[in-house]
């Protein structure tokens, strides 16, 4: 049995007749303020819940301190992976929730939902590291309980995710406009912690390469398009080598930024590879992480020797690991993407630039000259 996604977070408690909830923490990429609203959900809905961490084998005794810390609470953590303390989470789910319960597992995207429902009934479920790969809530008979798999993010699928404002209490447009606005200065502050140390590694590589001659080549698909052109842009306004590709070029506009067609396009991906050299940079952009060819050329320049950097929101994810630095924002808790993320992936791509123009001794005079327009002799029109 199988339910669409149709409500916030509240619904489907109400559909799908849960009367517990696991919710499964990705302990690599935890993303505590989309974390926090699934407890708010869980606890609003006066359910048992059991915190369970995963992906044990990607952190430190320090880390998981750390994240159990901010929580404010100690719960068992495994990696499904390598089977590390599976049985003891195994046990504490039976203890918890009684044969009869149905059990929601909760969780952000790639936290490792279906795999723990694969291991636990035995199925050969579809798993993967890609958002989305879980759009429905499917249940699953297990050891006289049923557990239901969701989908990894606490907005409705069916609506548009750039809709990223909760106009909830707002009463005249002024309101709305000042949330708005207010909400997307909290989406830069809040990735200051996240994205400093990726962001600082990222600085001081490209510094290297550009001083050694390298260049800059930005993509990115839909709304990370226009981060990626204007981070080109910045550059070339600073007297850095920088090549923008994006589908928006490979694809006709509008529809390109609209639904991000070309995102499958392995010769985009193949095309951006070839546009670096081991010398060169890629700046690979993705509010989820997984535009197919986003991270596709990625893999491809590291390969080649390039430096590759990826800015997402989500660590765990494909351009999160074939990127060799990850600058992630801390953007929106509510899922994958909205406006929240591009506005702080255009920040941290201003930033970037700017202080790469501060540590190469640019000046405003500089600046000005290679922004200057410069005429040259063309033909005549009509003359072939």
């Amino acid at each position: 049995m199988s339910t669409r996604v149709t409500k916030k977070m509240v619904t489907p408690f109400e559909s799908c007749g849960a009367t517990g909830a696991v919710l499964l923490l990705n302990l690599f990429d935890p993303q505590i303020p989309t974390f926090r609203l699934f407890l708010e959900a869980v606890k609003n809905a006066s359910l048992p819940f059991l915190v369970v961490g995963n992906k044990l084998d990607l952190v430190n005794k320090e880390t998981v301190a750390k994240i159990q810390a901010e929580l404010g609470q100690e719960f068992p953590v495994m990696s499904l992976l390598t089977g590390e303390n599976v049985a003891s989470v195994i046990e504490e789910i039976e203890r918890r929730f009684p044969q009869g319960s149905r059990i929601i597992v909760l969780g952000i995207f790639n936290a490792g939902k279906t795999s723990l429902i694969a291991r636990l009934t035995g199925k050969a479920l579809k798993i993967g590291d890609l958002p989305g790969t879980t759009l429905e809530f499917e249940e699953h008979e297990w050891n006289g309980r049923v557990l239901i798999d969701s989908v990894g993010q606490v907005i409705d699928v069916n609506r548009p995710l750039m809709v990223g404002y909760d106009f909830t209490g707002c009463e005249t447009p002024e309101e709305m406009f000042e949330k708005a606005l207010r909400l997307e200065a909290e989406g830069i502050l809040s990735s200051i912690p996240s994205a400093k140390e990726g962001f600082l590694l990222a600085l001081e590589a490209i510094h290297e390469r550009i001083r050694k001659g390298g260049k800059i080549v930005t993509t990115g698909a839909g709304a990370s398009a226009l981060v990626a052109e204007e981070i080109a842009g910045q550059c070339y306004e600073t007297g850095v080598p920088c090549l923008c590709i994006t589908n928006n070029m490979a694809q006709a506009l509008p529809v390109s930024f609209a639904k991000g067609t070309g995102e499958e396009e392995g010769g985009l991906a193949r095309f951006i590879a070839d546009q670096v050299t081991e010398k060169d940079v890629l700046i690979g952009i993705s509010a989820s992480g997984g535009t197919g060819f986003v991270y596709e050329a990625v893999r491809l320049a590291r390969q080649k020797g390039a430096l590759t950097v990826a800015i997402t929101e989500n660590r765990d994810s494909p351009l999160g690991k074939n990127a060799e630095i990850v600058i992630k924002s801390n953007a929106k808790p509510e899922g994958p993407s909205s406006t929240r993320i591009q506005t702080a992936h255009l920040a941290i791509g201003h930033a970037l630039v700017c202080i790469l123009a501060a540590l190469r001794g640019v000046t405003a005079e500089e600046s000005i000259q290679y922004m200057l327009p410069e005429k040259i002799a063309t033909k005549k029109m009509g003359i072939k």
